[in-house]
C-alpha cells in the first residue's frame, strides 16, 4: 500500500476511534481499546476499504507516520481520549439487537450477556443492529429490547454516541423476537417383522448346487441301500454258522 493510501487509512481509523465509533457499530472498552478484528469488520463494510487486512495495519504502524493510535497484538488503542461521550441515561422506549441464529434460543431463555467484551451493544435503529449482527451471521435474527421498561426495573444503560447503548446483562423478560421453531422429531416407521432369512450360500460363476430333496431318483437310492443292508445281514449269518461248525 502506498504512503498516500496509508495516510488516508490512518485518518479513517482516527475518525472511527476518536470521533464516532457508534457510526460504525463499534464501542471502545473501558480502557479505550478496541479489538482489531472488529475494526477490520467495520472497515471492510466501507467503500474503498474492503481490501484492508491486519497486515495493512502493521504496515501503517511501521510507516513512520504520526498516528494517534497504537497496535497491541489483538487490540488497537488510541493515544488520546475519545471525544465520544459515554454517560448513564434514560434509553429510548425500544432498542434493537441482531442475534446469531444458533445463539438465539439461548438468548430467549437466559437473556443477553456479553461475550468477550464488557458490554452488550444495543442500537437505536434496526439497520445498525442488522449491520452489526451480519458480521457474525449472514442471516441474523432481529430482537426488540423494551429498554424503557428495563430501565424502570433498575437496569442501567450506558449511552455511547447517537446510535448505541450498552448494557452489562439483560434478562429475557425485556426481549422479544420471532417464535422459536421446534426441531421436528424423526418419525418412527413401524415395519412388519421380517421372516427369518435362510443363510445365503455363495455361488461361483458357472457352478450350481445340488439339493438332495429334489433328486428325482431318491426312491431308487433308498432301495439300493436297503438291499445292501440285507446282503450284509445274510453274510453275517453265514459267517456265524461256519464258526459254530468249527
Amino acid at each position: 500500500m502506498g504512503k498516500h493510501h496509508l495516510k488516508q487509512l490512518g485518518k479513517m481509523i482516527e475518525y472511527i476511534l476518536l470521533h464516532r465509533p457508534d457510526e460504525f457499530g463499534l464501542f471502545l472498552n473501558d480502557d479505550g481499546s478496541l479489538p482489531i478484528k472488529e475494526l477490520l469488520w467495520a472497515l471492510n463494510e466501507e467503500t474503498g476499504w474492503k481490501h484492508v487486512r491486519s497486515g495493512h495495519l502493521k504496515e501503517l504502524s511501521y510507516s513512520g507516520l504520526q498516528l494517534p493510535f497504537v497496535l497491541e497484538e489483538s487490540l488497537i488503542r488510541p493515544k488520546y481520549a475519545s471525544r465520544q461521550v459515554r454517560s448513564m441515561g434514560v434509553p429510548p422506549r425500544l432498542l434493537f439487537f441482531a442475534a446469531k441464529r444458533k445463539t438465539y434460543p439461548v438468548i430467549i431463555k437466559h437473556g443477553l450477556k456479553p461475550g468477550g467484551r464488557p458490554h452488550v451493544p444495543l442500537t437505536t435503529t434496526e439497520e445498525m443492529a442488522l449491520r452489526i449482527g451480519k458480521r457474525r451471521d449472514l442471516n441474523p435474527i432481529l430482537l426488540t429490547v423494551h429498554a424503557i421498561l428495563a430501565h424502570q426495573s433498575g437496569h442501567e444503560f450506558l449511552n455511547c454516541g447517537e446510535l448505541l447503548y450498552l448494557v452489562k446483562t439483560l434478562p429475557p423478560t425485556f426481549i422479544s423476537g420471532p417464535p422459536l421453531r421446534e426441531t421436528p422429531q424423526p418419525r418412527k416407521i413401524s415395519r412388519p417383522p421380517s421372516a427369518a432369512k435362510e443363510p445365503e450360500i455363495p455361488q461361483m460363476v458357472g457352478s450350481f448346487l445340488l439339493d438332495p430333496a429334489r433328486d428325482p431318483d431318491l426312491m431308487r437310492r433308498q432301495q439300493r441301500k436297503q438291499k445292501k443292508d440285507r446282503e450284509r445281514q445274510i453274510s453275517q449269518e453265514r459267517w456265524r454258522k461256519r464258526r459254530r461248525r468249527t
